[in-house]
């Protein structure tokens, strides 16, 4: 789990030292403060083998890369080049160097392997570490066919079937049953919600919807590091809570370190309700801001949240 991270030269930020990070942490604040590439950032660092597929990752129309999206990953003026480090617990430092020569100006003294060359661009990481599993549930509303592989491997085992079920049955208690079927040899995800037969997962609704791609990748894929881009997006206020109560349960069960957005204060109320009824607080905001033309942020303990939140201070 990342437990603190910098970044230079890379985007909009000039350097931005996150620390404290917790099992879920949710990234708010004002548009173009840079919370995307606070994720593309998180992405690379934990497995810079996605590189050449960032661009597809978080933003709309990423299909073929635009040769600007990597042009502008170091930051625009930048005289050094992009530097991403990350500190875990019980495990090696870990340094991404993105630069537009074949060279690097220093190397912090780490012993360096060549993770990237294409698009004007060169990268080295860190030598011997190990590649996190990352996920990015989809910011786009996708066709149901695309969730079926992740559905799938997220009900093959009882117990994440009956989680999964729980959770989809507290925001809408006609939901007693969600299951593959097939027509044609093609299959595609069914709700029993109480009716002669069951129903197309894509009639059941957009919230519904969204709340089986966040599970059942969460489930499904098992990665070290999710983002959820967007998390509020589709998801009626009233069912935050129980998203935010099973996005607890999985991550710390299947030990997954979370990095959601949002632009609403409901959800980001809800996140922290939910955690303050835990056992354990594990849950960071990150807010990000800028200062005139310089993007920066913070990481939010408990503290700090409930104090922002009982003033009713804007985070978002």
């Amino acid at each position: 789990m990342f437990q603190s991270i910098e970044i230079e030269q890379f985007r909009g930020f000039s350097r931005l030292a996150l620390s404290d990070l917790g099992r879920v942490n949710l990234v708010v604040g004002k548009n173009n403060t840079g919370k995307t590439s606070l994720l593309e950032a998180i992405t690379v660092l934990a497995d810079p083998a996605t590189m050449g597929d960032l661009h597809g990752l978080f933003r709309t129309g990423g299909g073929v890369p635009d040769a600007r999206f990597y042009h502008w990953l170091p930051k625009h003026g930048a005289d050094v080049e992009t530097v991403l480090r990350v500190t875990s617990p019980g495990q090696k430092r870990r340094r991404v160097f993105v630069a537009r020569k074949d060279r690097l100006l220093s190397s912090e003294g780490d012993k360096l392997d060549s993770f990237y060359r294409g698009n004007s661009l060169y990268g080295w990481c860190t030598a011997g570490v190990l590649r996190l599993r990352v996920h990015a549930v989809s910011v786009q509303h996708r066709v149901p066919d695309a969730m079926v592989d992740a559905f799938a491997e997220a009900v093959r085992a009882p117990e994440d079937e009956q989680q999964l079920e729980s959770l989809l049955g507290a925001v809408d208690s006609r939901i007693r049953s969600v299951r593959l079927d097939a027509v044609a040899a093609k299959p595609f995800i069914v709700v029993d919600v109480g009716l002669r037969e069951r129903i197309p997962l894509s009639q059941a609704g957009q919230g519904i919807y969204r709340l089986v791609a966040i599970f059942s990748e969460l489930l499904g894929r098992k990665p070290d590091i999710c983002f959820i881009d967007e998390i509020e997006n589709g998801i009626h206020y009233t069912a935050l809570p129980t998203v935010w109560k099973g996005i607890a349960e999985v991550s710390e069960r299947l030990g997954i370190q979370v990095f959601a957005t949002t632009h609403s204060r409901e959800c980001l109320v809800a996140a922290h309700e939910c955690f303050a009824a835990r056992d354990s607080y594990d849950f960071r905001v990150i807010q990000l801001y800028r200062l005139g033309d310089v993007a920066d942020g913070r990481t939010l303990d408990r503290k700090h949240i409930e104090a922002a939140i009982a003033a009713e201070i804007e985070l978002r």
